[in-house]
């Protein structure tokens, strides 16, 4: 069987056309993979390269196109399969393509000039776009883009949850589409996540800022969105058709360029809580405010590294005897301050 053969039937497998001999064969090779390569995700191109080079390996020729006999007797029976596989396809040549059957497990569907990928498995799914962008693509979840990017903008359509690491192309906007929310971005690194029972479809922002808007139809101009910046997050409730902003459940230290890292010291030696909490948003990127002016010259002792943002804030509130709260995309400390 031929390089180009193996692939038309592999794509025949992902359809669900294959039959029983084919589908036998080809979960053989896959379940070699996955013994070999456990808890490694393979996109569709890294898939039939690494199902070719096993059967390559296994099945060695002398001359181009015949099959040496297997010497083996626990390889015997690959023969046998292999022989039924070809009869089967040459069979299945002659007959109508039988209609796709949507309880197959299916990873990969061609229509036109888009392409649909979805994640039957329970482990994340990395998906490479043509211009370099990564969709880690999470379980029970589908991905719907065009094999070629259109030259103004980039267009994606998303069912369930994916976190999208975006190349930077200034010049042509990537716009993703979840339910009735549509997120655009440039270039940077975000969640998407949408859910169907509860109608509702929530964005979190990782680096670079993202617009998170309702979809209207192209006449109408819409106004009712959002911008969210790192450790920002934006749900949007289809039912009372707002947007509800706050912060991620754990707000990470924003990455800047080589040029502009310095490390950001979480160690405080008598350092008023106003200084603090200035390293924590240049940390974060996130706002803080005190509500009581006399609470920010209050001195703390405190070792803070490499803890989470809110066990920061709980040992700087117990320190401090202050408390906290999310207001929005705000963090408010409140309490009585130090003069006493």
């Amino acid at each position: 069987m031929s390089r180009k053969k193996f692939g038309q039937l592999l794509q025949k497998y992902l359809r669900g056309e294959c039959t029983p001999a084919e589908k036998a064969f080809v979960e053989h090779w896959y379940g070699l993979i996955e013994t070999e390569e456990s808890g490694q995700e393979l996109d569709m191109n890294e898939l039939e390269n690494r199902l070719w080079d096993q059967i390559q390996s296994k099945m060695p020729q002398d001359e181009p196109g015949r099959v040496i006999p297997f010497r083996s007797t626990s390889l015997r029976w690959i023969g046998i399969a292999a022989s039924l596989l070809l009869i089967g396809w040459l069979y299945f040549a002659q007959r109508q393509s039988s209609p796709v059957n949507p309880a197959d497990s299916l990873i990969s569907l061609v229509k036109g000039d888009w392409i649909e990928r979805t994640n039957n498995s329970t482990h994340p799914l990395v998906i490479r776009l043509e211009d370099g962008s990564a969709v880690k693509l999470a379980a029970h979840s589908s991905l719907r883009f065009p094999a070629h990017f259109a030259t103004e903008k980039r267009t994606v359509y998303l069912t369930g949850d994916a976190f999208f690491s975006v190349a930077k192309m200034p010049s042509r906007p990537f716009y993703v589409y979840a339910g009735s929310v549509v997120t655009k971005v440039l270039g940077t690194s975000f969640f998407v996540r949408s859910q169907s029972a509860s109608k509702q479809v929530r964005v979190e922002v990782v680096t670079g800022r993202v617009a998170v808007y309702k979809e209207t139809p192209r006449k109408l101009a819409t106004t009712d969105g959002v911008v969210l910046s790192p450790n920002q997050t934006a749900t949007f409730f289809e039912e009372e058709q707002h947007f509800v902003t706050g912060l991620v459940d754990s707000p990470l230290v924003i990455r800047t360029s080589e040029k502009e890292r310095k490390p950001i010291s979480f160690q405080f030696d008598d350092t008023p809580l106003a200084e603090v909490l200035v390293r924590l948003e240049q940390a974060y990127g996130i706002n803080i405010e005190v509500e009581n002016d006399s609470q920010k010259g209050c001195p703390l002792t405190a070792d803070l590294t490499d803890q989470p943002l809110y066990t920061q804030l709980d040992i700087i509130c117990a320190a401090l005897k202050a408390n906290y709260e999310v207001k929005g995309t705000t963090i408010l400390l409140t309490g009585k301050g130090c003069s006493d």
